[in-house]
């Protein structure tokens, strides 16, 4: 067993309330999320003020924390604005603040004096005397750049006091650009990627053309593809002994824009390898293939074993893979009439393989079988969006996630 070292906090993406649910439901000890400005995901559903006090409700009847991102680079216009969006957060103040910019932190330890706060990502945290910086103006927590090797991580661990913490991604999509400070977006179309609107350039193909005689040609990465600046998404799911050995505080999974599938899956693969690992149990290669069934560009492990220079990072193909599709969500269950009341996510039809996902599990196989909607009519598929249907199920419970076999 590994109980003689720090189990460390599973955080997890929460792009809108139900996203939210989903994440704390299949094992997240926190989750972050933004409200409609100041996020660095401005196109993600987000939440309005009353959804973050239900939100952050949810997650402290669960026994879970809720931090607010407020990590966008705000102008000189925002700033009233921010400041009346802080004195609204006063009344319902999250477990902590996820902040980027020195001036909105004063503007939040001003309207709410007893806020916690961590520093953003895109602060560029890259050494222990910055970590130490950002404790004595008040920050308990630092999420490092992304660049920084494991070897590195451990070294600045060891030399900050044992009381700050330290957050570190291990999961999801990754940026070309240094922790994600990209000006590519501002340039080729007007949104700017620090105030939460990316278009992400980084994902387009691009061309070499020969200035003398305009002959274009491909710009090859060792002939691997035309991708350059797309990279592929982390994935450290087989070295959380790495993660718990370099002392990191809070594993945290990128994805506020995938949808509450991903959010379930992924934070539930990442909660069984921790609990494998703190009792002791072996690596279980089902983890490994669970974040193989959810919508995700190549995997790579990020920089914790490379440095930011080398190109083992970047994609071959930059297509999506995505192994299994989010049929359906079970919100009500019936076990003398043994009937799941279900809402459609893709159409499934009766006879076809499907697979019932429960937190803490990997998930059981069926044959879909007798479905009926709304008015208990039979039918023979669900081909309309969102539709309500009663499925016949064994065993299920509302929040489990139906899913192709």
């Amino acid at each position: 067993m590994n109980n003689n070292r720090k189990r460390p906090e599973l955080l997890s993406p929460a792009g809108n309330l139900e996203k939210l649910k989903y994440a704390i439901n299949y094992g997240a000890d926190a989750v972050y999320c933004a409200l409609d400005r100041f996020g660095m995901r401005a196109s993600a559903g987000n939440l309005t003020l009353s959804e973050l006090k239900e939100g952050l409700d949810y997650a402290h009847a669960h026994n879970s924390r809720l931090y607010l991102t407020l990590n966008t680079m705000p102008r000189d216009s925002e700033l009233a604005p921010l400041r009346e969006y802080a004195r609204e957060l006063a009344k319902i103040t999250p477990d902590a603040f996820i902040i980027s910019d020195p001036g909105v932190m004063d503007i939040i330890k001003e309207e709410i004096p007893n806020a916690e706060l961590h520093l953003s990502t895109q602060a560029s945290t890259v050494n222990s005397a910055a970590v130490k910086f950002w404790g004595r103006y008040g920050v308990k927590r630092v999420v490092l750049a992304r660049e920084l090797s494991l070897d590195e991580i451990k070294r600045l661990r060891a030399e900050i006091p044992s009381d700050m913490e330290i957050e570190c991604f291990i999961h999801g999509a990754m940026c070309i650009s240094y922790s994600g400070r990209c000006l590519m977006s501002n340039y080729y179309t007007g949104r700017n990627a620090n105030g939460g609107a990316c278009a992400q350039p980084c994902r387009w193909k691009y061309f070499l053309r020969e200035e003398k005689h305009g002959e274009t040609a491909y710009a090859e990465q060792y002939g691997d593809g035309t991708y350059v600046f797309s990279s592929r998404d982390m994935r450290m799911i087989e070295h959380i002994s790495d993660l718990v050995d370099a002392g990191i505080d809070s594993l945290k999974i990128e994805g506020r824009m995938k949808s509450a599938y991903y959010t379930a899956a992924i934070t539930n693969a990442y909660k069984i390898a921790l609990d494998d690992y703190f009792s002791g149990s072996p690596f279980d290669a089902r983890c490994l293939s669970d974040t193989e069934r959810v919508s995700h560009r190549e995997y790579g492990t990020g920089y914790f074993y490379s440095s930011p220079s080398e190109d083992a990072n970047v994609v071959n193909e930059n297509e999506y893979i995505a192994d299994r599709p989010f049929l359906a969500t079970v919100t009500e269950y019936d076990s003398e009439k043994r009937l799941a009341k279900c809402v459609q996510r893709n159409k499934m039809s009766v006879g076809e393989r499907a697979n019932l996902l429960s937190p803490g599990t990997f998930g059981e196989d069926f044959i879909i079988g007798k479905m009926y909607d709304a008015e208990m009519n039979p039918i023979e598929s669900t081909p309309h969006a969102k539709m309500e249907f009663y499925l016949e199920l064994e065993n299920a419970k509302s929040g489990d996630i139906i899913r192709g076999a």
